[in-house]
């Protein structure tokens, strides 16, 4: 009996719209960019938005300062602001949508692909977005993907280390814990 009502109450909470919001301690932003002579990874928690899931569909939003990147060395990360122009263009945003349902908490991961656009130096592109969504038994929501985003489609001029261009390929991957939105 509890079972069926137990399934009753997902199934009327499914026909409803439910909004998630990011829970930025728990969710984290890395971008990788290689250069010959080494390698640079960065981390941001400071990440805001929200999903809107309906019928069936998401839609997303997400944004983060483009000062809250650390990549460990602060020269470096002030040579980042000044070539990614974070006075002008404060935010990277992408915003993205795509068929998807929430998996059962603590079942099998759920796999799709979210298209959409980014904004990244004041350039919008559009995106593909393949992520994997678990639902915790604790009703949290974790996303996660990956994709690689040139930096010269973003009109960014790659730094130089002795001659050498920093490579275009920026890999950024997404690791995000949602929860209901209050």
């Amino acid at each position: 009996m509890h079972a069926l009502l137990g399934a009753l109450a997902l199934l009327a909470a499914a026909a409803e719209p439910q909004v998630l919001a990011i829970d930025a301690p728990q969710s984290a932003i890395r971008f990788r960019v290689d250069h010959k002579l080494h390698k640079v990874e960065g981390l941001s928690r400071s990440i805001e938005g929200k999903a809107l899931l309906e019928d069936g569909k998401v839609r997303a939003m997400v944004r983060v300062p483009v000062q809250s990147f650390d990549s460990g060395d602060a020269n470096r990360d002030s040579h980042m602001l000044e070539t990614l122009e974070a006075g002008r263009f404060p935010y990277v945003v992408l915003k993205a949508a795509g068929r998807a349902a929430l998996p059962q908490p603590g079942g099998k991961p759920l796999e799709t692909t979210l298209q959409g656009e980014l904004d990244f130096h004041g350039v919008r592109r559009p995106i593909e977005l393949p992520v994997t969504v678990e639902t915790g038994r604790d009703g949290a929501v974790r996303v996660r993907g990956r994709l690689t985003v040139s930096l010269e489609a973003h009109a960014i001029q790659r730094p130089s280390l002795l001659l050498v261009k920093l490579d275009d390929a920026c890999v950024v991957e997404v690791d995000l814990k949602l929860g209901r939105a209050g």
